[in-house]
Parts: structure tokens; sequence; C-alpha cells
């Protein structure tokens, strides 16, 4: 296939809507930790973290959250309990969720293509950004991006990393200082946050070392280490994130 000029490559086209915005905010919250689940990324008996937290991880209400949770319950997903060593925790893992196609994480899995696509549209962007910062960025903004990188390393939690994941890439790619492309690449970056389940916090402090790589380029000025460090980062989602992972019969 030819492209003519203006022609825009079929992997950066529009695609169809994703099923994922005919879900409930309520049935988002439960296909994203059913998702985890059945994956084996959350274990039998682990406590979820608190709801706001979990509610601001993933951009719904608390309310949505609590639905969420008590239908999960109402299945046998979870179990909530109360008191002071209270909470709600994981009922079942692996073979034990029914990835059945008609769950809510079963949209989730039809949007593969989706994924996909914002996957390479944001290694792109990151590569492109994080080589603009290189050069553009300010001490302040490296020493910034440093702490972050500290913060990210000491949560405990995959809300707390997910807030300072979110605020790392989006500071990396303001110290580029191309502004005009800031809006363009949030879209991106908020777009593919949608897909993201929770993961064991070992997993991503592991993620968060090559996010201390990519400060170090840029403090070195080095804008060939930083687009490619940026850009594998960011690759390598497509073998990471639940739609390369190995999906249960």
């Amino acid at each position: 296939m030819t492209l003519q000029a203006g022609d825009a490559h079929p992997a950066l086209s529009a695609p169809a809507v994703a099923g994922i915005t005919r879900l409930s905010a309520a049935d988002t919250v439960r296909a994203r930790l059913e998702l985890a689940m059945e994956l084996e990324l959350m274990a039998a008996g682990e406590k979820l973290p608190a709801e706001p937290d979990i509610a601001e991880a993933l951009d719904v209400s608390v309310a949505t959250v609590r639905r969420a949770l008590q239908s999960m319950a109402d299945e046998g997903l979870v179990v909530r309990r109360r008191g002071r060593a209270g909470g709600t925790f994981v009922a079942r893992s692996g073979t034990g969720v029914n990835p059945g196609s008609d769950r809510p994480s079963a949209t989730f899995r039809a949007d593969a293509a989706e994924v996909h696509r914002l996957i390479d549209l944001r290694a792109l962007a990151e590569d492109a950004l994080s080589a603009a910062a290189a050069h553009a960025a300010t001490d302040e903004e490296i020493d910034a991006l440093s702490a972050i990188v500290a913060e990210a390393a000491a949560t405990t939690d995959w809300t707390s990393y997910h807030h300072a994941d979110q605020r790392f890439h989006e500071s990396v790619a303001a110290a580029s200082h191309l502004d005009w492309a800031m809006n363009t690449y949030c879209d991106v970056l908020h777009g593919l946050y949608r897909y993201f389940i929770p993961y064991p916090i070992s997993y991503l402090h592991k993620v968060n070392l090559e996010h201390a790589q990519l400060v170090d380029a840029l403090r070195h000025r080095d804008s060939q280490a930083a687009s490619e460090i940026a850009r594998n980062h960011v690759l390598t989602l497509h073998k990471t994130m639940y739609v390369g992972l190995r999906q249960p019969t």
C-alpha cells in the first residue's frame, strides 16, 4: 500500500469507538480489577488499596468504586471485612476467576487492537519529547524528575505508583518545552492509562528503574540515549500490558 501526501498511516488513524467507552464506570473498575485477578497479577488474600485511593488512580468517584467492589463481593470475587484489620481482599485469582465473554473484562480484551495502537502512538511521542527534553530541560526540572523517581521507588501499592508514574511522564513531556505537543501527548497517554490494570508493586519498582535511566540521560544531555530509553520503555508494553500476557483459557 502506498500512502499519498496527507494520508495517515493506518496504525495512527482513528479507530472505531473503543468497547470500554460503552461500559459503565463501575463496570470499567470491575474489568480492571478482574483482569488483574484473572492474570494472577493480584493474588488470593491480597488486600486492595483503600476505596479513595482506587478511585483516584482509576479516575472515578469513590461511590463508583464502592459499587464495583460490592458487585464483585456479591459474586465472591472479593471479600469485604469490617474492623481495624478490615478492608477488601481478593477472594479468587487465576483459574478461580471465570474469564467469560459476558464479563466486563472481556470488553478490555476485545480492545486489544486499540491498546496496541495507543502504545505505538505513545512510543513515537515519548521518543521525540524525551530527545527534546535532553536539550531543553532545566536543571530544576531534571531534579524534580529525580525526586518523582525516588517517590515512585518508595511506593507500596499500585495506586500510589500510578500517581507518580503519571506525573513523571507528564513532567518529561513538559520539560521538552514543546508546548504545542502537550495536549496531543496527554490525550494519548491518558487514553492508554484507561487500559492499565493493577500490577504487583515489585514489578512496578523494576519499571521505575527505567525512569531513573531516562533521568540520567537527560542530566547528561544525551538526546539519543533519552529517546531510545523512552521509546523502548513504552514499546515493551506490547508484551507487558495485559494484551501481551498469557491469557487464561
